[in-house]
């Protein structure tokens, strides 16, 4: 069992007399704050990528209608040109 005097004598040694006491606190404010800048980050990092990988989906969605309309003939062939290269035009001019 260890000696209750001791073990203050060994606190007061650790903390110089009161001097540090509650400085963990700033070490642990810090590695929290890290982590989640760090989260964020990743997090930040995949919307972008998820938001372009949705504008493509988008634009080859918007294609496929364009190109079923102009099987079905429900559109000509300078209607289907003229709308692909405004869509195509669209998505390159970002």
């Amino acid at each position: 069992m260890t000696n209750p005097s001791a073990y203050a004598a060994q606190m007061q040694t650790w903390h110089d007399g009161g001097m540090f006491i509650g400085m963990h606190w700033l070490w642990w404010l810090f590695w929290i704050l890290t982590l989640v800048f760090i989260a964020w980050a990743v997090v930040r990092l995949g919307a972008d990528r998820s938001e372009g990988h949705r504008d493509a989906l988008r634009q080859e969605a918007a294609e496929e209608t364009l190109r079923r309309r102009f099987a079905a003939g429900e559109i000509d062939e300078d209607e289907y040109a003229r709308r692909m290269k405004v869509l195509r035009d669209t998505t390159t001019g970002r």
